[in-house]
């Protein structure tokens, strides 16, 4: 998925979700181990396992649902329902080359419905997207089903302004081949790649 699609995707979502005034916009700077076998480029085969950790940014919105429109009252007791979607950017240089991965991802949230200790609010979401990812030494991107679970928690600012203490997230890409082997040209069998990722910033509430 190219940028210019997912933030296309992200604009619609934004209009939809401000039109019901109950939204929060976020940029977080964001930390992920990639952990697949051979992925890095003098990775020898034979069941080497690789970590590199890739520095980037997330950006996205979340729409949280108390009420239906035209429909009164949607009690949801002491918690909110919602929706989130996001994109991620994530760049990473070595061996001479360059790591580079986007996600658009979408995401069932259910959050508290007022802040809790410290003024946080947490939340706890799951959902899928694609991931357009490539390799070092590789020339072309491979467009993969991602799948994530995020934990995390939110403390009010001042006003409407939120820090993202922090958002622990782990996923994996479906069916993403193995990394640079000089015999394959990088074309490994397929496995799933495993990703967890780290984040931190700033949310504004339109509440």
């Amino acid at each position: 998925m190219k940028l210019r699609t997912i933030a296309l995707v992200l604009t619609v979502v934004f209009a939809f979700a401000v039109a019901h005034a109950q939204t929060g916009v976020y940029v977080t700077a964001d930390t992920q181990q990639f952990n697949q076998m051979g992925v890095d480029g003098h990775a020898p085969p034979g069941g080497q396992t690789d970590r590199p950790l890739l520095i980037g940014a997330a950006y996205g919105v979340y729409y949280d649902i108390n009420h239906l429109p035209r429909h009164g009252a949607f009690k949801t007791g002491p918690i909110v329902l919602g929706i989130d979607a996001r994109g991620d950017t994530f760049r990473l240089t070595e061996y001479g080359s360059q790591f580079d991965r986007q996600d658009g991802i979408f995401s069932i949230r259910v959050a508290t419905k007022k802040p809790l200790l410290l003024k946080t609010t947490p939340y706890l979401q799951g959902g899928f997207g694609i991931g357009h990812t490539r390799i070092p030494f590789r020339t072309t991107y491979n467009n993969n089903f991602i799948y994530q679970v995020s934990l995390g928690a939110d403390l009010r600012l001042h006003g409407r302004l939120d820090w993202r203490l922090f958002e622990v997230s782990a996923g994996a890409l479906a069916k993403y081949p193995t990394g640079y082997y000089s015999f394959n040209g990088g074309a490994g069998p397929n496995q799933s790649n495993y990703l967890l990722t780290f984040g931190t910033g700033l949310v504004f509430r339109s509440r």
